[in-house]
């Protein structure tokens, strides 16, 4: 999992620029990453999606990724599909 959201990071512009998308605090957003394990929480990436749409980078996230942020269920603890 922590590839995707590394990926989402990435194709976003990283932590500071997702959380001036989104609203939510930098630290917060940086945690989703930095702290184990890895997982954006299910009820922030409708934001997160949104900021993606937005910014016309749905293609660039890939199916993957955007299956995750479409995702509300919590992913800590599941293997990688």
């Amino acid at each position: 999992m922590q590839n995707v959201i590394a990926h989402i990071f990435k194709v976003l512009g990283g932590a500071t620029a997702i959380a001036n998308g989104t609203g939510h605090p930098v630290q917060t957003v940086h945690d989703w990453l930095n702290k184990p394990p890895a997982e954006i929480p299910p009820w922030r990436r409708p934001a997160v999606l949104d900021l993606a749409r937005r910014e016309k980078k749905l293609d660039e996230l890939g199916d993957e990724a955007r299956a995750y942020l479409a995702s509300t269920e919590r992913m800590v603890g599941k293997a990688a599909a």
